[in-house]
């Protein structure tokens, strides 16, 4: 089963609207992009879901969809977490997903950049972006904070 593993917002200061998250509803800062400023992302979480704030806007950014502009702010993508990449992606080709329309970039080794792994990314039925990743996202932000699995409903009310 897929799991939602981050949501992504879009704002012009992901510094000052982090710090509204954090202070409001008490999330744990676990990173920030450049590390000394944060002027293009800070990443939070509330223990079970990173929310990552980030800062678009550039000629050079993921658009949210065909005809769409790297203006708009809100929500950009969410992320999933999958078992099997590779089936993932498989399935969703053979259900006619369409891929995000911008150019691939492997993925960066351990040690040489933010993020470690691949993210798939595709658009859904409505055009909106989402994410597909099999693991890197904890690895990636070396977690601030302790992390918790979610057990499903029917469990935890038993």
């Amino acid at each position: 089963m897929a799991r939602i593993k981050h949501i992504a917002l879009v704002t012009d200061d992901p510094v000052k609207t982090a710090e509204f998250y954090k202070e409001q509803f008490g999330l744990t800062e676990l990173y920030r992009r450049p590390t000394d400023t944060g002027d293009k992302g800070v990443w939070l979480s509330d223990g079970y879901i990173y929310f990552a704030i980030l800062k678009y806007g550039t000629g050079d950014a993921p658009k949210l969809g065909p005809g769409q502009t790297s203006d708009l702010r809100g929500i950009h993508h969410i992320g999933f977490q999958v078992d099997d990449i590779d089936a993932t992606a498989k399935s969703l080709q053979a259900a006619g997903v369409k891929p995000v329309p911008m150019e691939h970039r492997e993925p960066r080794p351990a040690g040489q950049g933010e993020m470690v792994g691949v993210n798939l990314k595709y658009l859904g039925p409505d055009e909106v972006h989402f994410d597909v990743r099999q693991k890197g996202w904890d690895e990636a932000i070396e977690l601030a904070m302790d992390r918790y699995e979610l057990a499903p409903a029917k469990e935890a009310a038993e």
